[in-house]
């Protein structure tokens, strides 16, 4: 195996570097992180985390996140001037968790917190965010990447530039940074000049305006201004939004005293609406754009929307797309550059991060631009049914990100899927909507819970455990359906191994009794799904066989009859087949 010294550089320490950091380093791969700035960054920004993105962060062992996060406030409309609501809705209904879907709702959580809870974890596993240093320059060969930085110790202090070498560099620098640039990517798109909007953090007064409503003043076709409140600013804290044709976002910016006036003008409830403070703010002008691949050789770029237009594919934020599409960018990257680092597998498993992530963001950005569009339509708002707000604030569960897929990814393999009927072009749609009894390979791997370990004269009985904590990002599960206790059908160090035995397989006492066959694999996992989740998410006969590899992102990347099957998965990945009988 051979394996490498130089560490990997992460450049920028938002949500989306910062996943790609704790992800090679919990595959003990050395990492280090660089952010410009001189201190971590402030701003709620985009602050809706979806489900599957909570499931990334379960797969990193990060539960603080979803367990800190709150729920959305129902959004509640009124005209400019009134606390009288018009309308209170809910963006979607509360769903309660599934077996196979336990993290079923999007939640709030601004960027400073969630940053800050990544790092924690990145720190006790003794990487830490290089403040004040930024990327200069860089040049590749076929061993390395040979980076010049610049550290910036404040204090009106001159810069002092390192040489560095690194094994492979990840660019969570944004649209504007220079990784993007200097490696020649094409960022394609368009940018709505005529639309614009400043967002950003106050502390403010407000009599009689409560804090359980996200606050719509106005109409989303002219001048608005909304107010969601967040105790992570205090007990007074808002994150506002202000939008209009009028709104000069960058005068504002740079104006604390006429972007208070703006507000309070928007809101239209004079002395009764007084802004404490403006802890922070920016301007932000809708930008449909995306690059024509993600990476060049040993370089890469992951990221999505910035509030100030600076990452890569650059979202509307009405979709809630873009923090957790980067986040997901970032898992899937790190994982496979960390097998390529090890020497475990071939550089070509690199370039499925773009033939994996590209169609999912070209998607992503139509259907969030045509939500943006419907959210902003001036047409003849005063006759619709339903408002505009109410139209463009609705969430479908697309926007949960759980039918996220790579089925045409070149390294998946499924026996399972059926053969496509000759003359009809197949379409697939890599934003699907997660569809219930079906699961092909490039889908989500569902989660089951209620799996009880198999007793043996030397394995003590143990409390059930659930599909999602087998997974993790630094191994592939592979999971051996069967109607009886076989010895598993791979062995390699590569893969965590488990065995899923029907419910029927145990006795009137729910026990199964072990071979002395697998009683002797002590790295094989034995497990009887007592509930059926296991057998019904992944579309298991209870008499029938079936192997699933699932990656380190919980992608399912193969679905299989036996050896044969797996044996290619295998190669695919780790560019050969070891250890399978």
């Amino acid at each position: 195996m051979a394996t490498c010294a130089m560490p990997i550089l992460v450049v920028g320490a938002g949500p989306t570097g910062l996943t790609a950091a704790l992800t090679l380093a919990r595959n003990n791969v050395p990492v280090r992180i660089i952010e410009k700035e001189l201190q971590h960054r402030r701003g709620q920004r985009g602050a809706g985390i979806h489900p599957r993105t909570f499931e990334v962060f379960h797969f990193l062992h990060v539960p603080e996140i979803h367990e800190r996060a709150t729920f959305f406030p129902p959004l509640q409309e009124h005209h400019k001037g009134s606390l009288e609501p018009l309308n209170t809705f809910s963006m979607a209904p509360y769903k309660e968790p599934a077996p196979a879907i336990p993290y079923y709702n999007s939640k709030a959580m601004g960027q400073p917190t969630l940053e800050a809870i990544v790092r924690e974890h990145l720190a006790k596993l003794g990487c830490t965010v290089e403040l004040g240093t930024r990327l200069v320059s860089f040049v590749q060969d076929e061993k390395c990447v040979r980076v010049k930085i610049a550290k910036n110790y404040g204090d009106d202090r001159e810069e002092v530039e390192e040489d560095i070498e690194v094994a492979y560099l990840i660019g969570a620098d944004g649209a504007k940074g220079i990784t993007r640039k200097q490696l020649g990517l094409t960022f394609l798109g368009s940018t709505r000049e005529g639309d614009c909007m400043v967002l950003g953090d106050i502390r403010l007064e407000a009599k009689g305006l409560d804090r359980d409503h996200w606050h719509f003043f106005g109409a989303m076709s002219q001048d608005m201004v909304t107010f969601r409140p967040t105790d992570e600013l205090g007990k007074d804290g808002w994150q506002f939004v202000m939008s209009g044709r009028a709104v000069d976002p960058k005068g504002l910016v740079r104006d604390e005293e006429a972007l208070v006036n703006c507000i309070e003008d928007f809101v239209g409830l004079k002395d009764d609406v007084r802004v404490k403070e403006v802890m922070w703010v920016s301007d932000f002008r809708p930008n449909i754009r995306m690059v024509d691949k993600f990476g060049v050789g040993r370089i890469f770029v992951a990221g999505g929307m910035d509030v100030a237009c600076a990452q890569f594919s650059v979202h509307t934020p009405f979709g809630g797309q873009g923090m957790n599409s980067s986040v997901q960018d970032a898992f899937n990257i790190a994982w496979k550059i960390a097998l390529a680092y090890k020497g475990l597998s071939p550089a070509s498993l690199l370039d499925t991060y773009t033939a994996e992530r590209l169609p999912v963001i070209a998607e992503m950005l139509g259907f969030t631009t045509e939500l943006y569009d419907r959210s902003f339509n001036r047409s003849d708002e005063e006759h619709a049914v339903e408002s505009g707000l109410e139209r463009g604030m609705r969430r479908s569960e697309k926007m949960y990100m759980l039918g996220v897929n790579y089925r045409t990814s070149p390294i998946v393999i499924d026996e399972f899927a059926p053969t496509p009927t000759s003359g009809v072009a197949v379409v697939h749609n890599a934003y699907g909507d997660g569809q219930e009894g079906v699961l092909r390979a490039g889908d989500r791997a569902p989660n089951a819970p209620g799996l009880t370990p198999v007793a043996s004269p030397s394995r003590t009985s143990a409390a059930s455990t659930h599909m999602f904590d087998i997974f993790g990002s630094t191994h592939h599960t592979v999971i051996i359906f069967a109607p009886t206790l076989a010895s598993p059908v791979v062995q390699s160090e590569l893969v965590r191994r488990v065995v899923v035995l029907p419910g029927s397989a145990s006795g009137p006492d729910g026990r199964v009794e072990a071979s002395s066959e697998v009683d002797q694999a002590v790295d094989v996992e034995v497990l009887v799904d007592h509930e059926g989740h296991a057998y019904r998410g992944y579309i298991v006969e209870s008499q029938g066989v079936k192997v699933v590899v699932v990656r380190p992102d919980g992608v399912v990347g193969a679905i299989v009859r036996g050896v044969e099957g797996l044996e290619r998965y295998v190669e695919g990945v780790f560019g050969r087949a070891e250890g399978m009988h």
